[in-house]
């Protein structure tokens, strides 16, 4: 295994890249995942995951559906773009690694499955906490973080997983939700 990569190098690969945040779980931690959905099933001897997140413009929050829409669509090709350009660099220090995109899955038993769970990743990760609402919540972008990730054959130190409480339970979000589920 090579010694010239580390943690600290590939979260640099990924800001430089465009990520605004970058964290890396172990996956040895999806455990839980469904089957075919675990880093391993996607790439044989994955150890590592690294997590690549950029915030979704809030202002594609108040525009119509179609502009809305092309925002969507840049994201998504921004995210894999630097879950490629990442992917690329690893690569090329001699170790196996794929890129997961912001879209992708198939469909099991009547349900939708991504990938992997870039969500999950991301809580593993340490990039936040998992809400009620099933969103992910960082400290600094809140619920707008849309993710990409690469799997790894390398080892790299995984982030410690968020401490923080996003959750007391007021029940806001549940009143506020326009699905009217609660």
């Amino acid at each position: 295994m090579p010694t010239e990569i580390n943690s600290e190098i590939v979260k640099e690969y990924g800001l430089n890249a465009g990520a605004s945040v970058v964290g890396i779980a172990a996956s040895k931690d999806f455990g839980l995942a469904p089957d075919g959905c675990k880093p391993s099933d996607k790439l044989a001897g994955c150890l590592s995951v690294v997590v690549l997140g950029t915030p979704f413009p809030q202002e594609a929050l108040s525009v119509n559906l179609s502009k809305y829409t092309e925002i969507r669509n840049e994201m998504l090709k921004k995210m894999d773009n630097i879950a490629k350009a990442v992917t690329k660099q690893i690569i090329s220090k001699g170790c196996k690694a794929i890129a997961i995109g912001g879209v992708g899955g198939k469909y099991v038993n009547g349900k939708f499955y991504g990938h992997i769970s870039l969500k999950h990743a991301a809580e593993l990760a340490g990039l936040g906490v998992i809400g009620r609402n099933y969103l992910l919540t960082n400290p600094e972008y809140g619920n707008l973080l849309w993710f990409s990730a690469v799997l790894a054959d390398a080892y790299l130190v995984p982030d410690k997983t968020a401490q923080y409480i996003v959750c007391d339970n007021c029940n806001k979000c549940v009143e506020m939700c326009p699905s009217g589920i609660g």
